[in-house]
């Protein structure tokens, strides 16, 4: 003798959908047991803060260490002579200076106006990325 028993369509229903629902969280869960992979770290490039060299600061001293031939620059005493010279080898050569200016123009990235007072007056010496493109008199009144 067999008894049927029935079952009712609502476990039925449960039943058929629970078996895949588990199995994909089975299955879930054995990809996603895996380690992400580790994140690549690129070196930031290195940027030269200043790429004139060593420059002479607001305060009038040079920043830097710049490698500086003093007895060649007192050989040169025009003003002609010593256009190119860098800003830290006018302040060897002359001295702390009254002020300093430095900026930047659409034709130079670092412009720099030193100013001296010399024995015949005021003297501003004008520097484009560094190198001395111009000296400026005035009169001593």
């Amino acid at each position: 003798m067999s008894t049927n028993r029935m079952v009712s369509p609502v476990f039925s229903c449960l039943l058929r959908w629970t078996v895949p629902v588990l199995a994909a969280c089975w299955l879930a869960g054995c990809i996603t047991s895996s380690k992400p992979p580790e994140p690549v770290i690129q070196p930031l490039p290195v940027v030269d803060p200043n790429p004139f060299g060593p420059v002479v600061g607001e305060d009038g001293r040079c920043k830097g260490a710049p490698s500086i031939d003093l007895a060649n620059l007192k050989t040169r005493t025009s003003d002609t002579a010593l256009v190119g010279i860098s800003e830290c080898e006018l302040v060897a050569l002359k001295g702390e200076p009254l002020s300093v200016q430095s900026g930047s123009s659409p034709t130079a990235k670092r412009e720099t106006t030193i100013l001296y007072m010399e024995a015949t007056g005021k003297a501003v010496y004008l520097f484009a990325n560094n190198q001395m493109v111009r000296v400026v008199r005035g009169n001593a009144q």
